[in-house]
């Protein structure tokens, strides 16, 4: 967000103006009058750390956790594609009002909330499957709960770090994060391993539900003044949130994107690379291991330890080596790799095979996310983050969504290794087309 508080009210009008410019050249709405006014950023900045690295590996059981669930649930790969989707489809449904309402609200108290109800959401996985009670419909409430706090969290987490960080270390706070997420989802199913065999594949989900606390008491603990200060000056003249602004400033962000011809372009490229990719990742990845393997549970976690394993190393290589090319560039690559990575799992025959296959491609996916997240942060004035990062939500998580459901359909006639050649070929083709583009093919 704009991060000059003393200069942002006067440069606003007073109530949101469509035809408004917002794009900027870069992050120049820094100045050392903020910094100084938040003299604990690291200290927020840490907690905000410490929070999500242990929701995260709770965030890692539950993703290796549900699918398996789902499975066993129902014994349909389509109705899991299905239940999956209806993971995704809150972010459809309320993702654009998420955004509206996390640019007007405190941030942190946001994601408090939608972590408290993620908790009860997570936590009445185990108690009903304990006691018998937990069914295909029951499940479905469940994950519409849990990703209706999840559409809320996102936003605000990517919005509160620059309304934290001054945005000369925005860069390294963004990869910072993502290379912890990385770690942590490493450390889950190592840590789930040893869980499962002692404590039962159920509670799983237990330790997940406690994950989530935990992040609620540190956001609790975060120092607001300069944040809270921030945020006012930036929001003060947004008007009533009604229905009637929602669709208003939705539309500011929609033009301002559509207008600049890199951000149009990511936009795009996200959500065709989503649709072709995510879907065989969430239900092709477990089915090959349980179907074509013969695995049990175990062996799925130990193949996404791989997967995590690779996305912490590409995240530390990406901000390490690439973070001096053109963003755009390495997007467009990355989706590209993204693609070509889905193909060695066509002659994936043992478990080794696929931890291979698992650890090569999740070694290029941090090249579309990290320079992806800065440069819409450094792109777009900080007031509309909680927009613009809830639009990124509906693309990316609705088309997971549909994919999802895509994949329970064609992998009940296409074997898994088959789908991931088919989509492997596909995914090539986003990150062409977008190579034609100069703006995103030169965007810093």
């Amino acid at each position: 967000m704009p991060q000059g508080v003393s200069g942002v009210k006067n440069d606003m009008p007073n109530a949101v103006d469509p035809a408004a410019p917002i794009l900027s050249d870069g992050p120049v709405w820094d100045t050392a009058s903020t910094t100084a006014a938040r003299p604990h950023w690291r200290r927020a900045l840490t907690l905000l750390w410490m929070g999500q690295v242990i929701s995260h590996l709770g965030d890692s059981l539950y993703l290796v956790g549900i699918v398996w669930l789902v499975l066993d649930l129902t014994g349909s790969k389509t109705l899991t594609g299905w239940l999956v989707a209806v993971n995704f489809a809150p972010v459809l449904v309320l993702g654009l009002f998420a955004g509206t309402f996390v640019d007007r609200h405190d941030r942190r108290r946001v994601m408090i909330i939608a972590d408290l109800l993620r908790c009860v959401a997570v936590g009445a996985i185990p108690l009903l499957l304990l006691r018998q009670r937990l069914d295909a419909p029951l499940l479905g409430l469940i994950l519409l709960a849990l990703a209706t706090g999840t559409t809320f969290f996102n936003p605000a987490i990517k919005a509160i770090i620059p309304e934290i960080a001054p945005s000369t270390q925005l860069g390294t706070a963004v990869t910072v994060f993502q290379l912890s997420e990385q770690v942590a989802f490493v450390g889950g199913p190592l840590l789930g391993q040893p869980a499962t065999k002692h404590l039962g594949f159920v509670h799983l989900f237990t330790v997940d539900s406690a994950t989530f606390l935990f992040s609620a008491i540190c956001l609790l603990m975060l120092p607001s003044l300069g944040r809270r200060q921030a945020h006012a000056a930036a929001t003060e003249a947004l008007p009533p949130l009604t229905l009637r602004s929602v669709l208003t400033e939705t539309g500011v962000v929609l033009r301002a994107v559509w207008a600049s011809p890199a951000l149009r372009t990511i936009m795009l490229l996200t959500a065709l690379d989503n649709l072709f990719i995510m879907g065989p990742a969430y239900i092709a990845t477990p089915v090959l291991v349980k179907e074509t393997l013969h695995l049990g549970p175990e062996g799925y976690m130990s193949a996404m330890i791989f997967f995590f394993l690779g996305l912490a190393i590409g995240t530390a290589a990406t901000w390490a080596f690439a973070r001096r090319v053109p963003k755009g560039r390495l997007i467009l690559l990355g989706i590209i790799l993204d693609g070509l990575t889905y193909i060695p799992f066509y002659f994936c025959r043992t478990l080794g095979h696929v931890q291979v296959a698992l650890f090569v491609h999740a070694l290029v996916v941090p090249l579309i996310i990290i320079p992806r997240t800065v440069l819409m942060q450094q792109s777009v004035p900080g007031r509309l983050h909680g927009r613009l990062f809830a639009l990124v939500n509906v693309t990316v998580f609705g088309m997971t969504g549909i994919s999802a459901g895509l994949t329970g359909l064609v992998i009940e006639r296409v074997s898994p290794p088959t789908l991931f050649l088919m989509v492997g070929i596909l995914g090539v083709v986003p990150g062409v087309l977008g190579f034609r583009t100069r703006a995103l093919r030169t965007a810093v």
